[in-house]
């Protein structure tokens, strides 16, 4: 028998247009389940009495606590039939960290095609698809941000429940994006930082994107939003606000020109990272990233944590052991 979707039901009489979300218990899919986000996520579906089931290509990574875990791959399709039969909602975090310069990753579109054919197949009524902010307007996305748009328009395309969120860099302890930041925080006693320090960054808290991916599990409508922030500060700021939550004496060095090569190099020896991973940093902050009014999420009940809060919480649970230097 076929089970009638959460989002498929008649709105309660009186009730506003908008989408909002269900509380009816979920089967829920997370690929990716391993990742940052998609351990948060997949606390929050526990705690709210849904089932979760995770794919991922290594069931030693997998969180504990998901109901069921399912090895597999995106990119070859294996487990992806099993994974996704009989689910609500499907949960998509898988993203290349080492794209090829200037061009989009062939990892991320296959793996998205053979997805969005997997989940079409087993008549998945809703997928989630969670990626970064797109450029400014007129801007040519980076590598990195090219791929992610890539995907989705492969979803929007081809997945007729699909639901796109795009999100500012999430503010949690062990957050891949923020953990550039707090390792230069922790190790640097002067933080020489480019041009780009001037640009601006959104960021929001780790509990604020788990309800809205669970919002959007059952939402009324598809397209594609954005998250709200938390704040938006500039990359300067950033440091500035981590290094106060820390109690750390830091200096930032303002410098005059900006090399992408040079740059990711140094933060790859500084704070550990791949310089796939740095460079990723470096080319992403050359513009402002800030969240459209326009494209905010229509989920008006959840409201973000402020910036300083955020950033307190993330960076003084934070899993690193660093090296301080007061």
């Amino acid at each position: 028998m076929t089970q009638q979707h959460p989002m498929n039901r008649t709105p309660d009489a009186g009730t506003d247009s908008a989408p909002t979300a269900n509380t009816a218990p979920l089967t829920a899919l997370i690929v990716g389940a391993s990742g940052f986000n998609g351990r948060a996520l997949a606390r929050r579906l526990t705690a709210g009495g849904h089932r979760v089931r995770g794919l991922v290509r290594n069931t030693a990574t997998a969180p504990i606590g998901l109901d069921e875990v399912v090895r597999g791959d995106a990119v070859t399709g294996e487990g992806l039939q099993r994974a996704l039969t009989g689910v609500d909602v499907a949960y998509y975090f898988v993203h290349s960290l080492d794209p090829g310069p200037g061009s989009t990753d062939e990892r991320d579109v296959r793996a998205a095609h053979t997805f969005a054919a997997t989940a079409a197949a087993e008549g998945v009524p809703r997928v989630v698809y969670l990626t970064t902010l797109a450029p400014p307007a007129g801007q040519a996305a980076p590598a990195y941000q090219h791929n992610r748009l890539s995907v989705e328009h492969i979803f929007r395309e081809r997945i007729e429940g699909a639901v796109v969120l795009r999100c500012p860099m999430v503010l949690g302890s062990g957050s891949r994006a923020l953990r550039p930041y707090v390792r230069l925080v922790h190790r640097l006693p002067v933080i020489p930082l480019g041009p780009w320090r001037h640009n601006r960054i959104a960021v929001v808290d780790a509990h604020t994107v788990a309800e809205c991916l669970l919002a959007a599990a059952t939402a009324d409508a598809t397209g594609s939003w954005d998250v709200p922030a938390s704040a938006q500060p500039t990359h300067q700021q950033l440091v500035e606000q981590i290094a106060d939550a820390l109690g750390l004496r830091r200096t930032t060095l303002p410098l005059p020109v900006s090399n992408a090569t040079i740059e990711a190099r140094l933060i790859a020896a500084i704070t550990g990272e791949s310089y796939n991973f740095s460079r990723i940093f470096v080319t992403t902050n050359k513009f402002d990233y800030t969240v459209d009014p326009a494209r905010r999420v229509p989920f008006p009940n959840i409201i973000p944590q402020s910036g300083a809060a955020a950033v307190s919480a993330a960076v003084l649970n934070w899993t690193d052991s660093p090296r301080y230097r007061n």
